[in-house]
């Protein structure tokens, strides 16, 4: 068995860290049903929070070609492992599994030769100016999962993130194809020329076309918007910056009498980034703009618009860098549970968080 032969899955359970005993602890509601005997996965998925690891076993277990997956990075873990375990399992029945780390982060190098331990083609990308930010997995060109959660033990098990899962429509391929490039050349940053005129269940954007995208959106809105802040830089002396863009757009919303919310990142372990997001609250709250610090016992590291019945969920920060130069990758999606689920979800961080930086 693999478990066996990678890490017996008992010594995955110390300190309460057992994948099984953290599956049901907070998340986003499961896949939608046909009735009560014969479940059916949606066309397209909200996974938040711990759902990610159930959601990321379940295409690669029904992989039959290919998987392919680009990170930000790795973390050896308990955790993390399970990852490894499963990729294994998928690459010794014969299907071809590669993963592309960024090679700015110094823990990918260890990780691109344990991957390779295991029988799964890894490698760093080729470029040392351009990050590969992006967190996704494509299967067999059909399916796929994008999002904020990176491949360590804090975003499997304790971070508050949130990704999109495709399992129809153009934009797995689509992301496939910007796959190949990046495995290719990660230099380049040119989007894939690949149609998504259908649209659905979700479209997916990269890299200089996400911006575009969310202000257009913002621009739009005629009742409300909620969204979450991880890092960002503000930069009022410079708004043609792409944070500036985005937060004059949602203070220009706010201003013409849309209900505006957000909620910034707050940790005990990243005073500059706490300090960073402060000028950005204190921006958007003179602004007209609720905001709020989510519980610093816990990473808000979401990068979510829900812009009215619509919702963009994307793998980039608010900063220069998240919409400028790194690789980043994003869905929109107009699926009434998808929207439905992402109120639900962010209603429950807006309740957690608070007014007063901690």
């Amino acid at each position: 068995m693999i478990q066996e032969r990678l890490i017996p899955w008992q010594s995955l359970c110390f300190l309460g860290a057992c994948g099984g005993l953290l599956l049901c602890l907070t998340g986003c509601p499961g896949p939608a049903v046909d009735d009560d005997d014969n479940p059916s996965p949606a066309d397209i998925e909200l996974v938040c929070d711990r759902d990610y690891y159930p959601a990321v076993k379940e295409l690669v277990e029904g992989a039959e070609e290919s998987i392919v997956a680009a990170q930000w990075e790795y973390f050896a873990s308990p955790s993390t492992n399970r990852l490894i375990a499963i990729l294994s399992e998928a690459s010794e029945r014969g299907v071809d599994v590669r993963v592309l780390l960024d090679e700015a982060m110094e823990e990918n190098h260890t990780a691109v030769s344990r991957f390779q331990t295991y029988g799964v083609e890894a490698a760093l990308d080729n470029s040392t100016n351009r990050k590969v930010h992006a967190k996704m997995l494509v299967v067999d060109g059909q399916r796929a999962i994008v999002g904020s959660t990176n491949w360590s033990w804090a975003a499997l098990d304790d971070n508050r993130e949130c990704n999109i899962v495709l399992r129809a429509g153009q934009g797995p391929a689509y992301l496939g194809t910007w796959f190949e490039q990046l495995w290719s050349d990660s230099s380049v940053r040119d989007a894939p020329s690949l149609s998504q005129d259908d649209g659905l269940p979700g479209q997916v954007f990269v890299n200089d076309d996400l911006l575009p995208l969310l202000l257009a959106k913002i621009d739009a809105a005629e009742s409300s918007i909620d969204f979450t802040l991880y890092a960002t830089y503000l930069q009022p002396d410079n708004l043609a910056a792409p944070s500036m863009q985005v937060f004059s757009a949602l203070a220009s919303a706010a201003n013409r009498g849309l209900a505006v919310r957000g909620v910034a990142d707050f940790t005990d372990w990243n005073p500059a980034n706490n300090d960073s997001n402060q000028e950005a609250v204190s921006w958007l709250r003179e602004r007209g703009i609720e905001m709020r610090w989510d519980d610093p016992d816990s990473n808000m590291h979401a990068k979510v618009f829900r812009i009215d019945e619509g919702l963009q969920v994307q793998t980039a920060n608010v900063s220069t860098s998240g919409f400028s130069t790194n690789h980043e990758a994003g869905v929109w999606t107009e699926d009434s549970t998808v929207i439905s689920n992402a109120q639900d979800w962010f209603d429950g961080l807006w309740e957690e968080s608070t007014h007063i930086r901690p």
